[in-house]
């Protein structure tokens, strides 16, 4: 199968046939706990890197090195580097086997002042432009971090009806999406579970996502798969790390973990990109601890 294939159409068809396999009737909605019911197309295991944490210097070198190693999708950083990179990207990309995961960079919408809330989606606007542009699935973006300016209820609401909704209406039509990254209390205690950025997802609408990071999950949530499942066909993107240290996976020893998870991703059918968000032991070897990577998340979504 073409990696490429979920990416295709608008941003709400594209984004949610990341995991669109999942369908829930109304019926079902109203009796109680909502039943799944069995994905039309299973769910893959497409494995992901940052563009830091990939091995090589150039562009080529880099993209290559995922093709050759099992990889199905990329991770870009936001900001300037899309600007400047976004011709050579299509360029190396065309004819390859990978896709365009999202872009991930700092973001902050609880200012006080309106003009500073304004003039951050101003900065993302364009951004939202070139991920379309590149066929991405989105931008990830953190509403809040640290002691966010606004009250709670006066900052989701700028958010879900203001800030967050213009940039969702911008991202669906370029044909990408926003991507809600819930972090954990350490980090900002505004957003912290799963099931709360899928609220705000809908509450947005069409090209708004949520995304679930095993790191943060591991503070914050009871379940990896219920986590997941509280998404649904929101769910668009995740991280993973070592879950002791947020290192890449496997340095953690039997902490690492992720059955669970992957459990509520197949139920899914979820076949966005799981992603490497963790940091290298510089003692070891920074390739073969990616490839230990790959060789024990394909054993556990074996076994899951």
């Amino acid at each position: 199968m073409m990696r490429r294939d979920f990416l295709l159409g608008s941003a709400t068809a594209g984004v949610a046939a990341v995991s669109a396999t999942q369908r829930i009737s109304a019926q079902e909605q109203t009796a109680g706990m909502p039943r799944l019911t069995p994905p039309e197309k299973p769910a893959e295991l497409n494995l992901c890197l940052q563009w830091g944490a990939i091995p090589g210097t150039e562009m080529k070198e880099k993209l290559d090195f995922l093709e050759a190693n099992g990889f199905a999708a990329v991770e870009l950083p936001s900001g300037p580097w899309l600007f400047d990179n976004v011709e050579a990207m299509k360029k190396a990309m065309a004819g390859r086997r990978l896709f365009i995961a999202t872009a991930c960079g700092p973001s902050d919408f609880s200012y006080v002042e309106a003009e500073k809330r304004d003039a951050e989606v101003a900065k993302f606007l364009p951004q939202l432009e070139v991920l379309g542009a590149l066929k991405s699935v989105g931008l990830i973006l953190c509403p809040a971090r640290s002691k966010p300016g606004l009250p709670f209820p006066e900052l989701r609401d700028d958010f879900v009806n203001n800030t967050g909704k213009k940039l969702a209406e911008h991202a669906a039509k370029q044909g990408t999406s926003i991507v809600l990254e819930p972090l954990q209390r350490a980090e900002t205690k505004f957003l912290r579970q799963v099931a709360d950025g899928a609220a705000m997802a809908r509450d947005i609408g069409p090209g708004c996502t949520v995304m679930g990071d095993f790191w943060h999950m591991s503070k914050e949530e009871t379940s990896f798969m219920g986590a997941f499942l509280s998404a649904g066909k929101l769910l668009s993107h995740v991280h993973i790390a070592s879950l002791k240290n947020r290192k890449v996976p496997g340095v953690d020893g039997p902490a690492d973990n992720y059955v669970d998870g992957f459990k509520g991703l197949k139920l899914l059918g979820y076949r966005g990109a799981v992603s490497l968000e963790g940091g290298f032991p510089k003692e070891m070897d920074k390739t073969q601890l990616i490839l230990n990577m790959v060789k024990l998340l394909r054993e556990q979504w074996a076994m899951a």
